[in-house]
């Protein structure tokens, strides 16, 4: 008996060892030596991010918050004299990033702009699930739990997925993925008749009251510490948008407006609409985030008129155009 549990224990110690040995030597999630400047299949973005910001505290003056989506708003075309950090990370909602601002403010940052950009999943997808989910756990003081759980990781499907994407943690904070543009490029028909485009990027769930008040909460913080605080909603496919549940949407849309003015992208218009803007029914493409850029923060709405400035006063009125466009 003494001989099988002597056994059992080498080789119990051996395996935890080479699974420790091949999670920090691929690291697959960028948690450990953290080359960004390679290209990458994952990296867990949240909490690399908060990590960099509370322990070097780098120089910015404004950050972007929002889901994977808001990745693709390449924040270094923002020609207003200050300097932008990109904080998306996968599916990020506004308890998040309510946290994130906190946690900022309490290491010393007092920056001078905020942006969020909001979704159709933002007052419907929980986000305590994301506390034990390694793509997006958030970064603590101490960390040592979150350390061994990433070296005692078991493989999984990102290990052997395809090293294409560049994460500019260091930079922009951006996410690029010039390859996935290429492909379209070269098969623009293709891309845009794909059966992909029939599949909603469905979430179920809903927390609007919960949502409501974080955002409330985030507006009260910037308002103490005098920061401009931008609010948008990305413009959701359409296909996604109709998923999701128009009036529910619009009944957050009615109450995100008493707490804040902002822009509004969804809805059917010509860019939500044409599948050549999207990668799929989720993520739009850095074009689209420059036609945000333009019209948040240089005021041009282009000629599709892309983006709605909406107040407590135009509310009403905004509603009732988005539904007479279904």
């Amino acid at each position: 008996m003494k001989s099988f549990v002597h056994k059992f224990l080498v080789l119990s110690t051996f395996i935890l060892l080479g699974l420790m040995g091949y999670n920090l030597f691929f690291d697959i999630y960028g948690v450990f030596w953290g080359n960004y400047q390679v290209p990458r299949a994952e990296v867990a973005q949240h909490f690399v991010k908060m990590r960099y910001l509370l322990e070097k505290h780098p120089d910015y003056d404004a950050f972007l918050f929002g889901s994977s989506r808001v990745g693709n708003i390449h924040v270094e075309k923002i020609n207003n004299g200050m300097k932008y950090y990109n904080m998306t990370y996968a599916n990020g909602v506004p308890k998040e990033w309510l946290d994130d601002i906190k946690w900022l403010f309490s290491f010393g940052y007092t920056p001078r702009q905020i942006v969020i950009g909001l979704d159709d999943f933002s007052f419907r997808m929980d986000p305590h699930p994301h506390e034990m989910d390694r793509q997006m756990l958030y970064y603590q003081e101490y960390n040592l739990r979150s350390y061994v759980g990433y070296l005692l990781r078991l493989p999984g499907r990102h290990d052997f997925a395809d090293y294409k994407n560049i994460y500019d943690i260091y930079g922009t904070g951006c996410v690029f993925h010039p390859w996935a543009d290429e492909e379209i490029e070269d098969d623009t028909q293709g891309h845009i008749h794909s059966e992909k485009f029939s599949r909603p990027a469905h979430v179920d769930g809903y927390r609007m009251e919960e949502c409501l008040h974080e955002i409330r909460e985030i507006k009260e913080l910037c308002d103490e510490h005098g920061v401009d605080l931008i609010v948008f909603i990305n413009p959701i496919h359409y296909v996604t948008y109709l998923d999701s549940g128009v009036d529910d949407f619009n009944m957050f849309k009615k109450q995100l407006a008493d707490i804040t003015s902002y822009y509004d992208f969804s809805g059917k218009n010509e860019i939500t609409t044409n599948n050549y803007n999207y990668y799929e029914t989720s993520h739009y493409r850095p074009l689209v985030g420059d036609m945000i850029i333009d019209r948040v923060f240089h005021g041009d709405r282009g000629k599709l008129g892309f983006g709605v400035y909406v107040t407590k006063e135009n509310i009403d009125e905004h509603i009732s155009d988005l539904q007479h466009e279904l």
